[in-house]
């Protein structure tokens, strides 16, 4: 990575951490799960990028949370790099096999979602709660099949929420010719 990357990396990956500290649930039954926008900076750096310096945007973003972990602390961080690198995974392998990018989007979203409900199951859910995650799910009164599509439905509204406005960013403010031209 040139320098000028290396530059635009760092600062994506601060502002992504600044939109960190707007957060909120959007399922009320899995208050833990927490919306916020700072996602959106890391896909925009993958989007006119590529893989790697969106990875390096997610990183900082999440190196510099440490120091202001909330609720989730270090299992959130981790849950949060384990994420958003499949989504960027798949975000960047679909879109060069020239899918169209609203279904990219979507699918990309869907398999972070499924991914996402594996980890929070089998490790972050164990882990935060010091409990089996059936004991956790039957505990806030649900099913793990109903926990399962909630997982899904925030990650899907999560990842293609981000996606949505990072992709705005990209194509209607030419933030992309922008870092291009001036790159030159």
């Amino acid at each position: 990575m040139n320098s000028r990357k290396v530059a635009v990396v760092g600062i994506f990956g601060a502002l992504a951490f600044l939109l960190t500290f707007i957060e909120f649930p959007i399922i009320p039954l899995l208050p833990f799960l927490k919306f916020d926008p700072s996602d959106c900076m890391v896909f925009l750096v993958t989007l006119i990028y590529g893989f790697f310096p969106g990875l390096f945007t997610l990183l900082i973003k999440n190196f510099l949370f440490i120091f202001r972990s909330g609720e989730g602390g270090l299992i959130g961080i981790l849950m949060n790099i384990l994420a958003g690198t499949v989504f960027i995974f798949f975000l960047t392998t679909l879109r060069k096999l020239k899918i169209n990018v609203w279904v990219n989007y979507i699918i990309s979203s869907l398999i972070t979602g499924v991914v996402a409900f594996l980890l929070n199951y089998y490790i972050a859910i164990p882990i935060f709660t010091n409990q089996p995650t059936l004991q956790f799910v039957q505990n806030i009164g649900i099913s793990v099949q109903i926990f399962f599509y909630l997982v899904l439905l925030f990650n899907f509204i999560k990842f293609f929420t981000n996606s949505f406005v990072s992709h705005l960013l990209v194509k209607k403010t030419r933030i992309e010719n922008f870092i291009k031209e001036k790159a030159k």
